[in-house]
């Protein structure tokens, strides 16, 4: 099937699809528009609305970050604090289940198999409502540990508290977006999530200018409006995507008739996994928080803002990986395993290039960001000397993070998983020497090389391991 003769980017969803079937029918004669398709303008057509969704998604963090610096450093290191915990719930419910359940859709929909689609759908409404309980009950219960532990101001730990009980109740809504996109993107309708995020945003945006208090706002004030704000952009983003989903144009149907245990079985073992790798990158970032912490606020504000960017540019690399898990799962599901593995390669290769020359150019030019966001100038000096040792490296991060999606599709999570562990046990490191004495290069640098052992382990692994063309051949793809 030649996608040449699909008009300006429409994403796959909008292509007629034949009438839902019984359960248990596998109709292996339709597959997904996706197989066969020209591989440069079909992944040319899901990387871009992708990437601006993923970006678009990412953005209230920074909104944020702009309307709360003229509250001073306490409300960045307050959120700061907060802000890798609300990461790791979009981790939860974008990158790992939400992966697993994209990789799933696409492999049903590759395969022609609608019946299971829609129990994928099923299983990630389900899923949602659980996941999102459940980390409001642990963010309620160790949040506060967290919080002390990661700062010796108590002004910051009451702000970073007050903050997280206003925005976790809410985090049930944020899952559901997330997962209810993830279902859309495994089936190669990269616009519709992109339209969410960008009313996500603007939503934020808006209630942000309206509520969140200028200069001379106590620090309470200041940190309920934006808690506020971000759980009103919650429920309207969920609104968006609920009507999305519920359209009868939308192939992959909702009805409790789909429910397969099977199914939901499946996402969770592999979404689990995945899951893993997310706790060991919050971990990660919560690990070097605390170690900047030792060198006062104004070092923790400064590299939690740099910080913050590394985890933005995740968002460039999943919206390139949501693509590459369409793509492969649907080359997967319809029986071509040795292609998949080759369009995986390539895409990991677009996303460490394109990521590798953002890299360079803000360690260049750290001031581009530091200043935007920065409360002040020692603080924008942090941020700025953080992103001139660290940025360099974000290459090696998206080789693995890369890798990470491509394994979504292709089934092959062990070896990212493991690399996300060494990251961490070698940033841990410093949690044993590193104390306020420390020159903090010693620690930038420290942070940069288990950048670089994470990238390099997980695409040596799969390329020696399942990626590789002997693994490949032996499966007889």
């Amino acid at each position: 099937m030649d996608f040449g003769s699909v008009k300006p980017y429409r994403s796959v969803s909008h292509i007629a699809a034949p009438a839902p079937l019984p359960l248990g029918t596998h109709p292996m004669t339709t597959t997904s528009p996706l197989v066969g398709a020209p591989l440069g303008p079909t992944l040319f057509r899901l990387a871009v609305p992708g990437v601006i969704g993923a970006l678009l998604f990412s953005m209230p963090g920074l909104v944020e970050a702009h309307f709360l610096k003229s509250s001073g450093a306490d409300a960045l290191a307050a959120v700061a604090l907060v802000y890798p915990l609300i990461i790791l719930s979009a981790m939860f419910s974008a990158g790992a289940i939400g992966g697993a359940v994209s990789g799933l859709t696409a492999r049903a929909v590759g395969a022609g198999d609608n019946a299971q689609a829609s129990s994928v759908l099923v299983c990630a409404v389900l899923i949602s409502l659980v996941g999102g309980v459940l980390m409001w009950a642990l963010v309620v219960q160790f949040g506060p540990l967290l919080y002390r532990y990661a700062s010796g101001s108590a002004t910051v730990v009451d702000a970073a508290q007050r903050y997280a009980t206003l925005v976790f109740p809410a985090i049930t809504a944020y899952w559901l977006v997330n997962m209810l996109c993830s279902v859309m993107r495994g089936s190669g309708d990269m616009v519709r999530p992109a339209y969410v995020a960008g009313i996500l945003l603007a939503s934020y945006s808006v209630l942000a200018w309206l509520i969140i208090p200028r200069d001379g706002a106590s620090l309470d004030a200041a940190m309920q409006a934006a808690a506020i704000a971000m759980v009103g952009s919650f429920g309207v983003a969920l609104a968006v995507s609920v009507w999305f989903i519920t359209r009868r144009t939308q192939p992959i149907r909702f009805t409790l008739a789909a429910f397969r245990w099977e199914t939901l079985t499946r996402i969770l073992k592999q979404g689990l996994l995945a899951a893993s790798q997310s706790v060991m990158t919050i971990t990660y970032a919560m690990v070097t928080t605390v170690l900047f912490s030792r060198f006062g606020t104004e070092w923790l504000a400064g590299f939690g803002l740099a910080v913050r960017l590394e985890l933005i540019m995740v968002p460039v690399i999943f919206g390139i990986g949501a693509s590459l898990i369409a793509i492969v799962g649907a080359y997967v599901g319809a029986g071509q395993r040795a292609k998949a593995v080759s369009i995986a390669w390539r895409g990991v290769l677009i996303n460490a290039g394109l990521v590798g020359c953002i890299g360079l150019l803000l360690a260049l030019f750290p001031g581009a960001w530091c200043g935007l966001v920065g409360s002040d100038d020692t603080v924008i000096e942090h941020c700025s000397a953080s992103l001139r040792t660290i940025a360099p490296t974000y290459v090696f991060f998206a080789l693995g993070l890369g890798c990470y999606f491509g394994s979504q599709g292709l089934n092959t999570l062990k070896f990212p998983v493991v690399g996300a562990l060494l990251r961490l046990a070698t940033v841990a490191t410093g949690l044993f020497w590193v104390s306020s004495t420390t020159d903090t290069d010693w620690v930038l640098y420290l942070v940069a090389a288990a950048v670089v052992v994470y990238g390099l382990f997980v695409t040596v692994a799969l390329k020696l391991g399942p990626w590789g063309q002997r693994a490949v051949s032996s499966r007889g793809a």
